[in-house]
C-alpha cells in the first residue's frame, strides 16, 4: 500500500514539475557562454526551437534582425552611449526591451526570457557585452527565434548606429536589430 502511495506521489510530483516547466517557470541566472561562434550566422545557427525542432534563421529569413538600412550612421563615443541612454524597445515588437545602464549593466527582456550582463562601450561606438545570465522559459518559436535574434546581436560585439530621429540600431554584419526610445 505504502508503496503504491509512493509511487502516486512520485508521479505527480514529476508531472507537476513538467507542467511548470512548460508554463514558464523558468530558471534566473542560468548562464549562456559568450564563446561560441564569432558571427551573427553563427549564433543563431544555434538557436532552434523546443518545438518544432526548427533552426533560425533558415535560409537567411530572421523574424526581427533587418538588413542595416541606407543612410544609416554609426556613432561614436559620447553621441553611442546618449543614443543607447534609457530603456529601449525593440522597433515594431514593444514587448522586448532593453536597458544599457550608465553602471555597466545591461537588463534586457527579449519577448520570452528576461536577462542582464556587464558592458562596455568603446570610443568607437562597439558594444561588448559579457556573459549573458538569462532565465530559460519555454515560450512559442516565433517568439524564442526572437528570443534567440536579440541574445545573438548582443554577443556580436555590435556597433551603434542611428536610423532616424528616434531610432538606434544594434548592428553586426550588415544586420540590424532597430530599437525605439
Amino acid at each position: 500500500m505504502i508503496s503504491k502511495t509512493v509511487k502516486t506521489l512520485s508521479a505527480a510530483t514529476a508531472l507537476a514539475a513538467l507542467a511548470g516547466g512548460f508554463i514558464g517557470a523558468g530558471t534566473a541566472n542560468a548562464q549562456m557562454s559568450s564563446s561560441g561562434p564569432a558571427d551573427i550566422e553563427g549564433w543563431t545557427h544555434m538557436g532552434w526551437s523546443a518545438f518544432s525542432g526548427s533552426v533560425i534563421n533558415k535560409d537567411g529569413n530572421y523574424v526581427l534582425l533587418r538588413d542595416l538600412p541606407a543612410g544609416a550612421k554609426p556613432l561614436t563615443g559620447a553621441d553611442a552611449k546618449a543614443a543607447l541612454a534609457g530603456p529601449l524597445n525593440a522597433k515594431g515588437d514593444g514587448t522586448i526591451s532593453l536597458s544599457f545602464g550608465q553602471d555597466g549593466k545591461l537588463s534586457f527582456y527579449d519577448g520570452c526570457n528576461a536577462g542582464s550582463a556587464p558592458y562596455t562601450l568603446d570610443d568607437g561606438g562597439t558594444v561588448k557585452v559579457g556573459n549573458l545570465a538569462v532565465t530559460q522559459r519555454l515560450c512559442d518559436p516565433t517568439t524564442m527565434n526572437k528570443s534567440d535574434e536579440v541574445k545573438a546581436m548582443l554577443q556580436a560585439k555590435p556597433a551603434v548606429y542611428r536610423i532616424d530621429k528616434t531610432t538606434v540600431a544594434l548592428v553586426a554584419q550588415g544586420k540590424a536589430l532597430e530599437l525605439v526610445k
